[in-house]
């Protein structure tokens, strides 16, 4: 899988009798985790012999390159380029890929490299082969992915399988293949895995084919809600029980208006550090390889000096947050009687519901001027309908909308996420078909997680009332409580007492979503209730006023101490604590 044992041999042989003249040295020692980068640029082997892209990887410390093949190029510009590739300790695999080789009828390109690259081999020495042919075909960039994923999916899988087959005429060579974190999310037939547990899932089903798999998991940080090892967690599993090896691939090329995905412009030390706490975490995973450089050439713009940004927690302590309900109230005088509010309350957090008829610069401004205050905004959206199936577009079209306003805004202006409120029990089902609304919902809620988090760093959360923690989850081992806390990145606990203390005060009401959530390492808030109810006394703030809240919201710190999932709270909701009593 990662190369013929005498080709090393001779490989170091090769550096002890003559690589010294070349002013190359050896980068890694045999039995050492893959350190690949790809290499489009295909005639790089070609100039000077492929010296100087020698002496980059030499540099970075590479033992593996996927170098992009040009079957236009002769066989000895490879005997040569690989030969020297071998001495110096690195495996060359043969890079190629198009996105329209998922395509029925496409695939004779790919069917070609495999051949040439096959036929190459058996007439080069040991030295001299590539380690494996590489594959980088993408078809989600292909327009028709997002019209209608399920054809495109099935086609791509059938164009693997007619490879397979075409490869039996030769002797072995490993197909390895790119795949990016997401693809998860889908089963062979193109469904998507929340809709279909008939089919495997698309990753799994590579995995199961192919030796090796690098994952594409193009992001900035290993930790947290976002980061590599947690989105990569269910393919390590698969690659695990599959006996398949992973190599983890980051990203180096900048990418405006997505620049978690990548370290252009964080410098060499923050690319190092991940990479090495990565590798550090996943090592009890059997099926654990390496890791991979998107590409070599941006590689070597990183700055060394630069270093790192601290990471920001998803919440910062001690949140003090309201909702906004009524988009307009943000767009009249540009939201500044809200932002004046938020300065006499030290708030720091809203949740703004968008009316996504109306325009992106309708939020720009005030989006702009609240982050300068020091405001993290969070876009929000939801109804007790949004809970059904049928209703799935709706939550879709809000991910849209704020995905397309973040891309077309400048940064300052962006969501840092999008916020549900979603109450599906005040339904007519919720008394007369229970088990099939909650079912309903929570494929909902899985919806909106792995939609949001395919390509943005959006922060993912939603309202909970305290009492679903009673409520299992149909067909799951846990509470409708755990399943959300455990799925969105926070969660706003809907504790509406007006007492802090008591067995019947905030503090006890939410006791039991915050050993769950500590258990998970996720954040929560405690949403209070400001507005007239007519439930009972106990419910909201209305009838004893803002300062009364303020002397119960102050005792929660003490009362949660033992919780380091309680991040703050919410009022609900900005129009009801603006004209509180006093």
């Amino acid at each position: 899988m990662f190369g013929n044992p005498s080709r090393k041999i001779i490989g170091l042989l090769l550096l002890i009798g003559g690589i010294i003249m070349t002013g190359f040295a050896s980068p890694v020692e045999a039995g050492t985790d893959i350190r690949a980068a790809w290499v489009w640029q295909a005639k790089s082997v070609q100039d000077d012999g492929g010296d100087e892209l020698l002496a980059n990887a030499a540099k970075h410390k590479i033992n593996r390159l996927y170098v992009n093949v040009d079957m236009n190029l002769s066989n000895e510009v490879y005997r040569t380029f690989i030969a020297k590739a071998s001495a110096a300790g690195i495996d060359v695999e043969a890079l190629g890929g198009d996105p329209s080789w998922a395509v029925t009828g496409r695939e004779a390109p790919m069917l070609r490299l495999a051949s040439w690259v096959s036929e190459y081999n058996q007439g080069a020495s040991v030295d001299e082969r590539f380690d494996a042919i590489h594959l980088d075909i993408k078809p989600y960039v292909l327009p028709t992915w997002k019209e209608e994923a399920e054809p495109l999916v099935q086609s791509w899988v059938a164009n693997m399988e007619l490879l397979l087959d075409h490869m039996k005429q030769y002797e072995a060579i490993a197909v390895n293949v790119d795949l990016p974190f997401w693809l998860d999310s889908y089963t062979v037939a193109g469904t998507r895995t929340t809709d279909d547990a008939d089919n495997v899932p698309l990753s799994r089903w590579f995995m199961e084919k192919f030796n090796h798999v690098t994952l594409l998991a193009y992001r900035d940080n290993a930790q947290g809600n976002n980061g590599i090892i947690q989105l990569i967690e269910q393919e390590m599993n698969w690659a695990d029980a599959s006996g398949a090896s992973v190599t983890v691939g980051v990203n180096t090329k900048p990418m405006p208006g997505e620049e978690f995905t990548s370290f252009a412009g964080k410098g060499a030390a923050q690319l190092e550090s991940v990479m090495a706490e990565v590798a550090e975490t996943l090592r009890d995973h059997t099926s654990y390889a390496g890791s991979a450089v998107h590409d070599i050439v941006y590689w070597g713009q990183l700055e060394p000096e630069e270093q790192s940004a601290p990471e920001k927690p998803a919440l910062q302590p001690e949140i003090r947050g309201t909702y906004i309900w009524e988009a307009s109230q943000v767009m009249d005088d540009g939201g500044q009687h809200i932002l004046e509010f938020a300065a006499e309350q030290h708030i720091n957090f809203l949740y703004v519901r968008l009316d996504l008829d109306q325009p992106y610069s309708s939020y720009r401004s005030f989006v702009k001027r609240a982050r300068a205050q020091g405001i993290e905004i969070h876009a929000m959206g939801g109804h007790p309908i949004w809970g059904r199936t049928e209703n799935r577009p709706r939550i879709e079209r809000l991910i849209n909308y704020v995905k397309n306003y973040n891309a077309e805004v400048e940064p300052d202006e962006r969501f840092q996420g999008i916020h549900l409120d979603i109450e599906p029990y005040t339904l007519p089902e919720w008394n007369s078909d229970r088990d099939a609304l909650l079912a309903e919902w929570s494929a909902n809620i899985a919806f909106f997680q792995e939609e949001t988090k395919k390509d943005s760093s959006l922060e993912t959360s939603a309202d909970l009332a305290v009492w679903l923690d009673t409520f299992p989850l149909p067909g799951e081992d846990m509470s409708v409580s755990e399943f959300m806390i455990r799925t969105l990145d926070h969660v706003s606990l809907m504790a509406f007492r007006n007492k802090a203390e008591g067995s019947n005060g905030i503090a006890a009401v939410v006791s039991q979503e915050m050993e769950i959530a500590d258990r998970l390492g996720k954040p929560l808030l405690i949403s209070v209730e400001m507005k007239e109810n007519y439930e009972g006394t106990h419910i909201s703030f209305y009838d004893t006023g803002a300062a009364e809240m303020e002397r119960e919201l102050a005792k929660l710190p003490d009362l949660l101490t033992e919780y380091e999932a309680y991040q703050g709270n919410m009022v609900h909701a900005y129009d009801y604590w603006i004209n509180a009593k006093p």
